[in-house]
């Protein structure tokens, strides 16, 4: 269990705000997708309850997202080349309440800091896809989808879970490009062709845009049966590496796959990133180590995904987001067994028609899904962060708190 809150417990003062911290180890630099998908979400805070305080422990890189988040909170801290001890320090000075880590164990990791405590309340939320295996994090922000009441005793944190996903998707804010009507000027200037990515009409695309280390020959087994049962189909990848992704074609070709039906390409420019991942019918996910902000982006571009969800954490952090892509899909995308999934898949990929049915589904309710919608997401983050208070504030120790629904 988490380590208690050292003594703590009293109300805040009359008229004062909760203080809320947000802790970034990479500096909320744009190449963290924890910083590109939280962007708007700092601003969003109701400024009647909260004050929002943001300590980046690197320098400025000049980005968009980095700016926007420092505009978009009450106190915005620079502690770049700073010691632990005086991170926590200043912390401490102050006075925040809740201190929320978006690092874990990732990019110029703040454990040390954390485990100073600093503050009274210590929070893991969005950065590390799991427990922190730590007493000092007190609470793991989490749903119910991702962390399953049947697998609290495998965390250290208590869990405090939001009604849909926990994972902020920023696109209805920051990546609208993807809704461009056929009438825009930018529609016809930004649209790809298939044969301009190695697709011919006829073809069913079946994509995953997760990086190649997540790719289990168990996974990739079954996707070379797919695409022999299925000989439409071509398995479309990024190719983070070059040798990954020729090692993938060695493998299919093996198991009896023309190497040329798995395309590899670089990234993609990101003003046409969302119309050119929508040229896929489908997205297959990788049960090892789930889609998490891939997933939100595919599901925002209209792309229908199928996940198997596992035991731990990040294998199961995209049935999350089906459950809140808002198209009541749930049931239809998300498969129970290995064997399942396969069966899903070969279904699916054997129907354009029901995929083209989905899609629509899907297009239709993203403007409206809660896995879209960041203000409701921080209104919930909000709501959970004053219930990890009233416990503190009551004198007892770390409890779970489930937040409830709010429109």
């Amino acid at each position: 269990p988490p380590r208690g809150f050292g003594g703590g417990g009293g109300e805040l003062a009359p008229g004062k705000k909760l203080r809320v911290g947000y802790l970034s180890g990479s500096g909320f630099w744009n190449s963290t997708t924890t910083a590109r998908s939280m962007r708007s979400q700092y601003a969003l805070h109701d400024r009647a309850r909260v004050e929002i305080w943001c300590y980046a422990c690197q320098g400025d890189d000049g980005s968009e997202p980095r700016a926007v988040i420092k505009n978009g909170c009450d106190k915005f801290v620079e502690a770049a080349g700073w010691g632990h001890q005086r991170v926590a320090e200043k912390i401490k000075a102050d006075g925040i309440n809740v201190l929320v880590d978006l690092t874990g164990y990732t990019l110029n990791t703040q454990t040390e800091v954390m485990a100073i405590g600093p503050a009274p309340i210590q929070v893991s939320f969005h950065g590390f896809p799991g427990t922190m295996g730590a007493d000092f994090i007190h609470y793991l922000v989490a749903d119910r989808r991702t962390a399953s009441p049947d697998h609290q005793e495998h965390f250290t944190e208590r869990l405090m879970l939001v009604p849909h996903t926990y994972l902020t998707n920023d696109h209805k804010f920051s990546r609208r490009e993807a809704l461009l009507a056929p009438g825009d000027p930018l529609y016809a200037q930004q649209a790809p062709s298939l044969a301009e990515f190695g697709f011919e009409e006829s073809d069913i695309i079946l994509c995953s845009f997760n990086q190649l280390y997540k790719i289990e020959p168990e996974v990739f087994g079954v996707w070379m049966d797919l695409l022999k049962a299925e000989p439409r189909a071509k398995l479309w990848l990024l190719r983070f590496s070059i040798q990954g992704a020729a090692n993938l074609q060695k493998q299919a070709e093996k198991a009896g796959v023309d190497p040329n039906r798995i395309v590899a390409h670089d990234q993609f420019p990101r003003a046409r990133e969302f119309r050119i991942k929508s040229l896929a019918h489908l997205f297959l996910d990788t049960p090892l180590f789930n889609a998490h902000t891939t997933g939100g982006d595919v599901l925002w571009a209209g792309i229908p995904v199928v996940t198997l969800p596992g035991e731990n954490f990040a294998q199961r952090v995209a049935a999350g987001l089906l459950a809140s892509a808002g198209a009541g899909l749930e049931n239809t995308l998300i498969a129970r067994t290995h064997d399942d999934y396969a069966a899903l898949l070969l279904r699916l990929a054997a129907r354009p028609n029901a995929l083209a049915k989905i899609r629509s589904a899907l297009e239709a309710a993203r403007e409206a899904a809660p896995l879209f919608d960041t203000k409701l997401l921080t209104s919930h983050v909000e709501q959970g962060e004053k219930l990890m208070w009233e416990v503190y504030a009551a004198g007892e120790k770390p409890m779970h708190v489930i937040v409830h629904p709010r429109v």
